[in-house]
């Protein structure tokens, strides 16, 4: 243990002046010989000799060995270095007086922080050195942390969200590799939210990015009672759905292509199911999600909105596990435990739905949705795989894998009266999309404070709908005609392979630097044909060729790199600043761009739990996903920037407060974004198809860009402590576009603009055992675009009318205002080693039409008549969930 600098020192009055001393101060030059002679007599005889009094402890040199100098016209302090050489001595020269003492050696603390019982590694603990002024760190996103201590003894305090503070004395002498282990907290019912995950302890991270608070998937509910990750983040400020969670998220007037889906470090391109009703990441093999609206890093590159970061869990390293959980709408199994006990471990998920009863439900039921048929058919399934193993306390491996899809097949007629005869449409529609991810990555600790992390990456989305029409008239003369006979493919793939590296050099505790780099190859297959059966030389048989044929000539080749720069950097006590710079280039179809995105996010912690922050970032996003800017569904085109498609860039500035203490918090932050060159179809997805047998090779000709503008200001206020606990999360926003082609070149609102947005939760722990949760959800209606005139057009021939609309303004119009209330019991208990957990809920309690679209109806008369359609009626809600 290292002795205070004062219990060091004292003074030694050496020398015969006695008097004349004080006035004096160091010679220039010395001539010094000594021969063999201990370091303390040196010192002494140094004093001496010269007349300046030096004041040491003798304890500082016991260790030292004798030493030979000879010396001339060498300056007093090149003496003294070289007397004291032996050992790490400073000195502080005080008039004529020198004081000697010990230097304090600074050791660097790092390893990893796991959980006790499974081993699993955890992302975002707090470590701090209590007795060090608050110094501290957190675990990255693989459990790693390194921390700068001097030498002396110190209390470590570990926290972490559903985990035991834990409190450890150790002694730092020299540089130490150490593993923590923390305990499961069985309390967690108690405590639903805590410090957000990745701050650091010299300095409480508010604001962006936002640690969800996955336990919550436990309480809330949800349609069918799926605990869904993405309906999660839809609760925070800042983020817009459409109407129940279709559309995508849109984070701050973003479009729904602008957000980064991670899942273990790759991108996902389609992170819903059921078009938005439920999202791709199964809960069961989920470890931690974080999401950034602004200011995110520089490592977080490629999209322009936001940033929903999820890592799968490691799988037990000690013991066999399993989960198991049943809805109304789905029932998944996780599987995990180790291969090699504390050296390898395995997870795996699966998922599956029984979805189609409930198609058939929302089908038959007044103003539902309205999906028509007679054979209607809907899955959707996932499977995830996770392994991995230590080679070494320096070296793991991972391996990742998910694959997931949805097919839906319909065919139904529809059967109606004109002037002319009876008209019979047959429909067949056959739909499948999914992904495919895997990553394989290594982790390497170079130093003591430097840790690397080398992945390489795949990336699938692949959606395909072929939909085949006929329609025939039967006049009543017994005649028979046929009106149309075709079909239509439209099919989007995009394909990723990529290599990345990452570096964290943890320089000292006030700065810890950042830096990587990228290289991705993109193949895009984008198209959709339409082949009419009526013209010469064309049959249904034809249509496989026909796809074969657009499959191969629509290949688009893309080619990504980059590189980044972030720093964390704590300058002054309570202040943090976070900078950095990501450089990419992209090449595509004789387009070549490049982009320099700065980011900067400056945050003062003050007294009594207060801080405020403001932040600026840059973004250039290269991929795009187009169709009509009414909705976002899996099946508008992926594409790249090319030549005619420029990349789309955004800045965004932020500004904000916020007070934590005693189990509340609140912050607020206000927005400002602008969007440039945001793409859009010119009219709506009919303009992908030219008719016949052609491809969409010119899709870049129907694409359109313009501008948008979004400003907004999010409120939350938050209780985590106690029986009772809640939050409200309250966001005033407006968000434009702006389109030289649309519109007649006039803004008009973004399709998920919504100037209020609320969200209230409420949660009530009766027993141990039992806990209520309610939940209302208010926002103004969607923008939509309705029909203004309506005209009956009569085809050259004469056989048949069709009625034709002409559209009024660019989503000129709102739907009503939407709000539920949302209702949940929860029971937890264990029996023996079995946990247990059973949700009775219900979604939409009060059983609010809200409006999904609204129809105009052509059968009406000449004006038209609005119908409105709802989604999701009161639903009941059921989970059981067991873990053995």
């Amino acid at each position: 243990m290292a002795i205070p600098v004062k219990a060091l020192i004292f003074l030694s009055l050496l020398g015969t002046a006695k008097t004349a001393w004080s006035q004096q101060t160091l010679p220039k030059t010395v001539d010094f010989v000594c021969n063999s002679c201990r370091t303390a007599d040196a010192l002494v005889a140094l004093s001496k000799q010269t007349g300046i009094n030096i004041a040491f402890s003798d304890r500082l040199f016991q260790r030292c060995p004798p030493i030979t100098i000879d010396a001339k016209g060498v300056s007093f302090l090149s003496i003294l270095e070289k007397i004291t050489n032996c050992t790490k001595i400073a000195y502080q020269v005080d008039d004529n007086q020198v004081i000697l003492y010990r230097k304090k050696s600074k050791y660097t603390l790092s390893g990893y922080i796991q959980d006790a019982e499974t081993g699993e590694r955890l992302i975002g603990v707090s470590i701090r050195a209590v007795s060090d002024k608050g110094a501290g760190s957190a675990s990255n996103e693989f459990g790693f942390f390194s921390l700068q201590l001097e030498e002396g003894d110190y209390a470590l305090s570990l926290s972490y969200i559903g985990y035991k503070r834990d409190e450890q004395l150790l002694a730092m002498s020299a540089d130490r590799f150490q593993t923590f282990k923390l305990q499961q907290d069985n309390r967690l019912p108690e405590v639903v939210v805590s410090a957000l995950p990745g701050a650091t302890a010299r300095s409480q991270v508010v604001g962006s990015p936002t640690g969800l608070p996955l336990e919550n998937l436990r309480f809330l509910p949800m349609p069918g009672g799926e605990a869904d990750l993405l309906r999660l983040t839809a609760l925070q400020t800042g983020v817009q759905t459409g109407v129940d969670g279709m559309g995508g998220l849109h984070v701050r007037g973003g479009n729904a292509d602008q957000n980064l889906f991670l899942l273990d470090d790759v991108p996902v391109y389609s992170p819903g199911h059921a078009l938005g009703l439920f999202s791709i990441f199964n809960p069961a093999t989920v470890s931690s999600a974080r999401l950034w609206k602004g200011d995110f890093p520089a490592r977080y590159s490629g999209r322009v909105a936001s940033v929903l970061d999820v890592r799968t869990r490691d799988g037990n390293f000690r013991a066999y596990e399993a989960t198991a959980t049943a809805g109304l709408f789905a029932s998944s199994l996780a599987l995990e435990g180790p291969i090699v006990r504390d050296k390898s471990s395995f997870l795996l998920g699966f998922r599956v739905t029984y979805f189609d009863p409930w198609v058939e439900f929302f089908s038959k039921r007044g103003n539902l949705l309205n999906i028509s048929g007679d054979r209607i058919k809907y899955r959707f399934s996932d499977a995830n795989l996770k392994w991995n193993y230590i080679l070494s306390d320096r070296d793991r491996v991972y391996f990742s894998f998910y694959k997931g899809g949805d097919r839906f097949v319909n065919s139904f007629d529809q059967d109606y009266y004109t002037t002319k005869g009876l008209i019979i449409d047959r429909y067949s529609l056959n739909s499948e999309w999914g992904n495919t991810i895997a990553a394989l990555r290594w982790n390497h600790l170079l130093r003591k404070n430097l840790f690397t992390n080398t992945t390489l990456r795949y990336s699938r989305f692949f959606y395909q709908s072929q939909l085949g029409f006929n329609s025939n008239i039967y006049y009543p003369t017994g005649k028979e005609a046929i009106l149309a006979d075709y079909a239509q493919l439209y099919q989007t793939l995009i394909r990723d392979f990529s290599a990345k590296t990452d570096f964290t050099f943890y320089v000292k505790p006030t700065f810890t630097l950042r830096w990587g780099m990228s290289y991705t190859d993109h193949e895009f297959q984008p198209g959709a044909l339409s082949a009419s059966f009526l013209q010469p030389g064309e049959s249904p048989a034809a249509i496989d060729s026909l796809a074969n044929l657009l499959v191969n000539n629509e290949l688009l080749d893309a080619r990504e790199a980059e590189v980044y720069v972030d720093a964390e950097i704590a300058p002054f006590r309570n202040w943090q600043l976070d900078i950095g710079l990501n450089a990419s280039v992209f090449y595509a179809s004789n387009a070549d761009y490049h982009a320099l995105q700065p980011r900067a996010r400056l945050q003062r912690s003050g007294p009594k739990g207060w801080s405020q922050w403001v932040g600026y970032y840059r973004n250039t996003q290269y991929l795009h996903q187009i169709g009509t800017f009414n909705i976002s569904l899996p099946f508008e085109l992926w594409v790249p920037s090319t030549r005619l498609v420029k990349p789309e860039q955004v800045w965004q500035s932020t500004l904000g407060i916020g007070w934590q203490r005693g189990g509340w918090s609140w912050q607020a932050e206000g927005y400002y974004k602008r969007l440039d060159r945001v793409l859009s179809f010119i009219s709506s997805n009919e303009a992908l198809y030219t008719g016949g047998a052609e491809d969409a090779s010119g899709w870049e000709d129907r694409i359109v860009s313009g501008v948008g503008n979004s400003r907004g200001l999010e409120f939350s206020i938050e209780k985590n402590r106690g029986s009772t606990t809640g939050s409200l999360a309250y966001t005033i926003s407006k968000a434009d576009r702006l389109f030289p082609e649309l519109n007649s070149g006039k803004v008009f609102p973004f399709r998920f603009d919504r100037r209020h947005d609320l969200k209230l939760t409420l949660r009530q722990r009766v027993t141990h055992w039992l806990d209520l949760t309610g939940m209302w959800i208010f926002a103004t209606g969607n923008p939509i675009t309705l029909a203004g005139v309506k005209f009956i057009h009569e085809s050259v021939e004469g056989q048949v009318e069709r009625n034709v609309f002409v559209y009024t303004e660019v989503n000129g119009y709102r739907l009503p205002n939407y709000h539920r209330f949302d209702a949940a019991l929860n029971v937890h208990f264990l029996a023996g080693k079995t946990r247990h957990a059973i949700q009775l809920g219900a979604y939409n309690t009060y059983n609010r039409a809200n409006p999904f679209f609204v129809y105009v109806d052509a059968g009406s008369n000449i004006q038209g008549k609005a119908v409105q359609y709802t989604l999701l009626p009161i639903l009941p809600s059921f989970r059981y969930q067991i873990n053995f």
